[in-house]
């Protein structure tokens, strides 16, 4: 499985937060080191209640890219159609 993700500088408006109303799957992003790409790391659950900030789009169609607390996740589009803001249709439209 190739874990590489493809570096993007996408970034959307500090008005694109919101608070998760059940556990979300993420995928955490692990961050580059010196001349390479950032890659996935671990499988793991945002928790209900954590705030979430929108960081872009994802490393396909069905993800987008977020920050929760020190952490950068993707998450699938789908596991947050229930509780999406509309600017996570515009991070998705854009990418």
């Amino acid at each position: 499985m190739n874990t590489d993700v493809i570096q993007n500088t996408f970034s959307v408006s500090a008005d694109s937060t919101y608070t998760l109303r059940r556990n979300v799957p993420a995928i955490q992003v692990l961050a580059a080191e010196e001349g390479d790409r950032s890659r996935l790391g671990l499988l793991t659950q945002l928790p209900e209640g954590a705030e979430v900030h929108l960081g872009g789009p994802g490393f396909d169609d069905q993800t987008i890219r977020v920050r929760s607390g020190t952490g950068t996740y993707y998450v699938f589009i789908e596991d947050l159609e229930a509780q999406r803001k509309p600017a996570v249709r515009a991070v998705v439209a854009a990418g």
